[in-house]
């Protein structure tokens, strides 16, 4: 079978390709790829200059953690490929973040937006309108935190992708030439609604939007038939915001490239 890839949806947050004449293996590789081992930036170290509003610092912490980053590509490295050495970072591998805020005669909601980087302004919240913590009248806070590079297998707040799914493409054909009243209720079987019976015959809409359910199969094993194209693929991947879906999809690709060049290195090595 001839391989091609297809763009069938694309956005800044989400992109969906058909794969033909790819082997489910190599694809899924490349889906797991995209969801944990994508590096972006998040905070991870915090320091509590001063805090006055009734949340704790552990859990003013922990929100920042989970704030997407926008990450410039390959402008910082990984904490273990920088030369520095050092575990808690340089300013080549990490990125400083500040927060500090106050409520004045009113009470207030702190957002996302009022964390800037005076080192990077490349680097900000994804958006800026998540709540981190409320203050009443009179009270502050005022945070100094430290974001690095990490991958999702470490924590999810390193997660590139919000979805990475592999589906195959379904394939889904007529039995019959005619359709008869036996099988008059088969629009309604289907859940997404793809089936229509028009002057006698059975159409299908969107076979794209087919789940492989089967349900249609169970109610009617004589009139339809639903099985998976060989070798055809639906590869979607929707970003969580630190970078674009095409981005994740473009750097799993090269980890992909380079780990099998790793492993095509230490095989030759072994077998000389």
């Amino acid at each position: 079978m001839t391989s091609s890839v297809k763009v069938l949806e694309k956005d800044g947050k989400h992109i969906k390709l058909l794969f033909e004449g790819y082997e489910r293996p190599f694809l899924n590789a490349l889906r797991r790829i995209a969801l944990a081992e994508v590096p972006v930036l998040a905070i991870d170290d915090v320091i509590i200059l001063e805090n006055t509003s009734p949340v704790y610092d552990e859990i003013i912490a922990h929100r920042l953690g989970l704030i997407p980053l926008n990450t410039p590509i390959d402008k910082y490295p990984l904490p273990e490929d920088c030369d520095c050495g050092s575990p808690s970072g340089c300013p080549k591998c990490r990125v400083m973040m500040v927060l500090d805020a106050a409520a004045g005669d009113e009470a207030r909601t702190v957002f996302s937006g009022e964390l800037l980087s005076p080192e990077d302004p490349e680097v900000k919240p994804v958006s800026a309108a998540i709540p981190i913590v409320k203050l009443a009248p009179g009270q502050k806070v005022k945070i100094e935190a430290y974001a690095r590079m990490g991958r999702g297998w470490e924590h999810a707040k390193w997660q590139a992708a919000n979805v990475s799914v592999l589906k195959p493409h379904p394939q889904v054909e007529a039995k019959v030439k005619k359709v008869g009243p036996e099988a008059a209720g088969i629009e309604e079987v289907c859940p997404v609604d793809i089936l229509r019976v028009e002057a006698g015959s059975l159409k299908v809409t969107d076979e794209a939007k087919c789940t492989l359910c089967m349900e249609c199969v169970k109610a009617y094993p004589d009139v339809i038939d639903v099985r998976e194209k060989q070798g055809s693929f639906f590869l979607e991947i929707e970003s969580a915001g630190a970078m674009s879906a095409q981005a994740i999809l473009a750097k799993a690709l090269q980890i992909l490239q380079s780990q099998l060049s790793d492993l095509g290195a230490k095989v030759s090595g072994e077998t000389k």
